[in-house]
């Protein structure tokens, strides 16, 4: 078996002859090996195969000695927070995130709640091909079923305590668009105890996820930002499929990409803590740095995935991480990314403010942004890569390559997690980023 860790966890995609139940059993087992016993917190998001895949890494994991709670349904980030809080030796999450429904997937989580490090995944796929001999019966753990509402509540518990009651204005009405996923089971409840009026949409649980595609970017909220500029509220937040990742949408129904909303944000942490790290992927706007540096505060670049950006977060101290495609992780709380605290940090960033999200964000500077993903075999999205670092000079290559120039940036780079190219271009004209535009398809095109 090849590299089984993505950007974010283990994908595996369920269509016929695309998967292996033994496969499956396998990576229970290699997980398994590497806790090696101890007690390991269990949850799934809504997807149709999650139950079935959460019982036979649950199954394999109670045959390995380890005893298993299992939280049922629930948001990634509430799940990481309960193995830190609550004392587990792991967390495992079956989640494909922003994924269509025919994926799922896998996150291991260490005793902190934060997911394994690149170096902690290298040791589980190592473990993966290794021979074991089974437990003994009487070795075999439980799987138990834990009181869902009591972690729920230990989890809002701790979020609202940080913020005091002044600190977020009374009287917000917002919407959410729920992709038919986990964060509808926890977000409202908040929110009615901070009487904030929430407008729900796509809020029923559905793995087919009929209201929309679970990942939150500009075509597939196209419909959710029509609704939202008749709807009367002051914003609304989009999740993904298991609850990590935000999109703030304005008033007024202009989708905010990840790193402008992870920007506002940040801004505002700034001016309230000092000087300080902010860490982001190389896919973040160029106006990323300028902007922090204004306030005091001081860029750092990683790969993409939020595994980089937390474990990076803890190494260096930072304020606060975040990334273009809505995850954004307060330290504070928890160092991973969570899109219901999010949603309070942004409702508080405003108060503090006095802003309209509305006009936040029109006081950002104007760049023009461009992003696309072309579907193609890993093999030859690695061929581009290559062709172009020969191509061009000062490329940054922590992954994928970036160029950047005066007057615009490209970043080009294949998923962690699908066979899919993704390409991003920002320029201060558009006549700039159509000109960057079309030499990088004409480029891609020469290259079979």
């Amino acid at each position: 078996m090849g590299k089984l860790f993505g950007t974010n966890g283990i994908r595996l995609e369920f269509l016929e002859g695309k998967y292996d139940l033994v496969q499956i059993t396998k990576i229970g087992e290699a997980i398994a090996s590497y806790f090696n016993g101890g007690e390991v917190l269990m949850g799934r998001d809504s997807r149709t195969t999650g139950n079935a895949v959460s019982n036979i890494i649950s199954g394999v994991l109670s045959m390995y000695g380890i005893e298993v709670h299992d939280m049922g349904l629930v948001p990634t980030p509430v799940l990481q927070y309960i193995v830190k809080a609550e004392g587990y030796d792991g967390g495992v999450m079956i989640t494909a995130s922003h994924n269509p429904p025919q994926y799922n997937g896998i996150k291991v989580m260490g005793k902190d709640g934060i997911e394994v490090s690149r170096e902690e995944e290298a040791k589980i796929e190592s473990l993966y091909n290794e021979t074991r001999t089974g437990r003994s019966y009487n070795e075999v753990k439980p799987i138990r079923e834990i009181d869902t509402g009591y972690m729920l509540r230990t989890y809002e518990e701790h979020l609202l305590g940080l913020f005091s009651r002044e600190s977020i204005k009374r009287g917000f009405v917002i919407a959410a668009d729920f992709a038919n996923s986990v964060a509808s089971l926890v977000l409202p409840r908040i929110l009615e105890s901070l009487d904030i009026k929430l407008k729900s949409i796509n809020g029923h649980l559905s793995g087919l996820f009929p209201g929309r595609l679970p990942e939150p970017r500009q075509d597939t909220l196209a419909e959710t930002a029509k609704a939202i500029r008749e709807a009367g509220v002051d914003f609304a937040v989009a999740f993904d499929g298991d609850g990590d990742r935000s999109i703030f949408i304005t008033g007024s129904g202009e989708v905010i990409p990840g790193d402008r909303s992870g920007l506002i944000l940040a801004e505002s942490l700034l001016e309230e803590e000092g000087r300080g790290y902010i860490v982001t992927p190389v896919s973040s706007s160029s106006m990323v740095k300028t902007e922090v540096e204004k306030k005091g505060g001081k860029v750092v670049w990683t790969r993409v995935g939020s595994v980089d950006v937390s474990h990076t977060l803890m190494k260096v101290g930072g304020i606060c991480g975040f990334e273009d495609n809505g995850g954004f992780i307060w330290p504070r709380h928890h160092p991973v990314r969570d899109g219901i605290s999010t949603t309070l940090l942004m409702m508080h960033a405003l108060t503090r403010m006095g802003k309209s999200l509305d006009q936040a964000y029109s006081e950002l500077p104007s760049m023009f942004l461009y992003r696309d993903r072309i579907e193609m075999p890993r093999e030859r999205a690695m061929r581009i890569i290559e062709a172009i670092q020969s191509k061009v000079s000062n490329a940054v290559t922590i992954d994928g390559v970036r160029v950047d120039y005066d007057d615009s940036w490209f970043l080009i780079r294949p998923s962690g997690t699908e066979n899919v190219l993704r390409i991003t271009i920002e320029a201060t004209s558009n006549d700039r980023l159509e000109e960057l535009r079309k030499w990088i398809f004409s480029f891609i095109s020469g290259v079979n």
